[in-house]
């Protein structure tokens, strides 16, 4: 008899086991899917926040109880120190915190927030995901949303909101290279996923991508996908496209086209010394370079999410004459970058992250090439076009940069042959 009851509170345990567990699931996928939604700004009850970050916490939460449920809470919080390319963050902040005054309090709490949120989300994503297949998986579901958003973002501007000067493709963003530094690691993906599978899905997606992508015009995603994508098929199939003429006519002709655009539109004008996006950067570049003459600055930074507050402060003096634009976030170089945020630490493990994704990217790719070599595309990507734009800090693709660490470069990854993706 007392057989029953016990079989009865088993299943019980395990139905609210499997609950919570396909709970984090749904929850996880639902935030992937929405991932872009974390770059467009809302307010709930006059909070500023926005409704991806509400997601993510409850994301945080949903996760904690299915582990303590499944009786797997310690293990997890053990796996924390796994988690290289997050913990490394955290470690360089704390250093920051605790060696450089904070001035400006509203960009510090900001900055923070990004970082937490995306080292949460990052963490989440390799605990559930444990496999090469199903990080895969989630992989191309975060691209979907991306064309998703992308499309969206057209019959948004195509409605009459937020329309740029010159008709660039915005979306609800205040800025077409957001939007293509989104877009572009998923273009990637799917393009080198359709060159190893040959599958008509992989072939769609990346050329809706790649249509957004040109519709944003901006140079930096454009060029830098060219430089990718060209890399890795001359690492796959360098031989074959050397022998054939209608390939090198091809890369000749599209490479003549990226490099005139580029030089036409962004090199030109400011030659000319009319306005165009380059001279603005030239300008940021100048005064960040003079903002970081003092030794200590080069040490230590300027403060994590300081350098608005450097160079609203210190531009016009600098540069002898009003700036472009006071209003600038970040440095626009993804060196300058992580020296302001942390100082010679931050730029020895931008270093760090070069050298190991040169690495990584340096093996001979035979056969179907594991997600990991993906990744470190993309991570080589966002290392070229981070040399003229960085909005991760400053924007929210600091979740995005964490994530693809913690899975191109971390120790979290499966890549045995029962592990490959289909």
């Amino acid at each position: 008899m007392p057989i029953y009851p016990k079989l009865q509170k088993t299943t019980t345990a395990k139905m609210i086991k499997n609950f919570f567990t396909k709970l984090n699931l749904a929850l996880l996928f639902i935030n992937i899917f929405f991932l872009q939604s974390y770059l467009i700004r809302f307010s709930i009850f006059g909070y500023p926040t926005n409704l991806q970050e509400m997601m993510i916490f409850a994301q945080a939460l949903i996760f904690l109880l299915s582990k303590t449920i499944e009786r797997n809470f310690s293990q997890t919080l053990k796996n924390i120190r796994h988690h290289w390319g997050g913990n490394t963050f955290l470690l360089l902040t704390a250093i920051s915190i605790l060696t450089v005054d904070i001035i400006d309090n509203v960009y510090f709490i900001r900055h923070l927030r990004f970082l937490l949120i995306a080292v949460m989300f990052g963490f989440i994503f390799i605990e559930t995901f444990k496999t090469e297949k199903s990080r895969m998986e989630a992989i191309k579901v975060m691209g979907l949303g991306a064309i998703f958003f992308g499309i969206f973002s057209t019959i948004y501007n195509l409605l009459g909101h937020n329309l740029a000067h010159d008709y660039r493709l915005l979306g609800p963003l205040d800025s077409a290279v957001y939007l293509a530094f989104y877009l572009a690691p998923f273009f990637i993906f799917f393009g080198i996923r359709f060159w190893e599978n040959k599958k008509r899905n992989n072939l769609i997606y990346a050329i809706i991508l790649g249509l957004l992508i040109l519709a944003t015009r901006s140079m930096g995603a454009i060029g830098g996908i060219f430089l990718i994508m060209t890399l890795y098929i001359f690492k796959k199939s360098g031989k074959q496209i050397l022998k054939s003429k209608i390939a090198k006519t091809i890369l000749i002709i599209t490479t003549i086209a990226i490099v005139g655009t580029i030089f036409y539109t962004k090199i030109l004008p400011t030659i000319q010394t009319n306005y165009s996006s380059l001279s603005e950067r030239g300008e940021i570049w100048k005064t960040s370079v003079k903002l970081l003459k003092d030794p200590l600055d080069i040490v230590w930074g300027k403060g994590f999410g300081q350098f608005q507050y450097h160079y609203e402060t210190n531009v016009k003096e600098i540069l002898g004459q009003n700036p472009l634009d006071y209003y600038v976030l970040q440095p626009h170089n993804i060196f300058l970058l992580f020296l302001f945020q942390y100082g010679i630490l931050g730029l020895f493990f931008l270093f760090a992250c070069i050298v190991r994704t040169i690495k990584n990217l340096s093996i001979p790719l035979i056969g179907e090439i594991h997600l990991t070599t993906i990744i470190n595309f993309i991570i080589l990507y966002f290392l070229i076009h981070g040399i003229i734009d960085t909005p991760f800090f400053k924007n929210d693709l600091l979740i995005m940069l964490i994530l693809f660490f913690e899975i191109g470069l971390g120790r979290n990854n499966k890549s045995d042959d029962e592990m490959r993706a289909p």
